[in-house]
């Protein structure tokens, strides 16, 4: 018998570009492969609406929701039990609410495929098989890199993808907060809410302040042009609060 063929599918360029190759060389989701995305509930909106569109569209997705310590929701989570944000160094979020999920649901053996481009090799060190699981990285096997991976989703015709990613991810640029704030304000909201709660709760035990990125979220989004005017992203246009949309998370 055959090992099942599964597809980490993460709702962005890469995974969406590997789906579709698989697709040219004959593939058929739900058959051949099934693929899979984690949904911890707090991806950016555009990943969201993107999935839909796709599977509106006729290209089969499994979705499933993590379940840790009763949550099923990253944030959640984190509001109601966390002394720490995301952070760069542990990626605790990444292992408890896509590893582990994807793993328990996954029937060994079996073979897992991961969108990595050619581009990005180097993090992908030889041939990886433990505990049932076969990973492979047909993008870096065909080398596709990153233009190769939109090449294909353009003979599709069909829109690009933005980068997938969660709205609360300490490895966001500042440039992608500041877009958070200016396109999502609820959930820039609530992202700094989390970190000034988490900062409450070290306070509380002795532990020194921790942030998504190297100061506190509300000061990270205030960029100054030349003429140390607050200014928007990329554009060296004024702007302050009352230029940007009205929060309506409630918190």
């Amino acid at each position: 018998m055959e090992p099942k063929v599964y597809l980490s599918h993460g709702g962005g360029v890469n995974s969406w570009a590997l789906y579709l190759w698989l697709i040219e060389q004959g593939e058929v989701p739900g058959v051949d492969f099934e693929a899979i995305f984690v949904d911890h509930a707090t991806d950016w909106p555009e990943t969201y609406e993107y999935m839909d569109m796709m599977i509106g569209k006729g290209y089969p997705v499994t979705v499933i929701r993590p379940d840790v310590e009763g949550f099923d929701n990253l944030y959640s989570h984190c509001l109601n039990n966390a002394t720490d944000i995301p952070n760069r160094k542990l990626r605790w979020c990444t292992d408890k609410f896509k590893v582990r999920v994807l793993k328990a649901y996954q029937k060994k053996p079996c073979v897992l495929m991961i969108g990595i481009h050619a581009g990005e090799a180097h993090r992908v060190q030889g041939v990886i098989e433990k505990d049932g699981v076969m990973q492979d990285f047909p993008l870096i096997d065909n080398k596709i890199n990153q233009k190769g991976c939109i090449d294909i989703i353009k003979r599709h015709n069909l829109p690009i993808p933005m980068k997938s990613g969660c709205y609360i991810c300490p490895f966001q640029k500042r440039s992608q907060w500041i877009e958070l704030r200016d396109k999502h304000p609820d959930l820039f909201c609530k992202a700094k809410r989390l970190e000034e709660l988490c900062n409450e709760r070290r306070a509380k035990v002795g532990k020194v302040p921790v942030y998504f990125k190297d100061r506190p979220l509300e000061e990270l989004i205030q960029v100054k042009d030349s003429r140390g005017r607050l200014a928007g992203p990329g554009q060296g246009e004024m702007f302050d609060d009352y230029d940007r949309p009205p929060c309506r998370c409630g918190l």
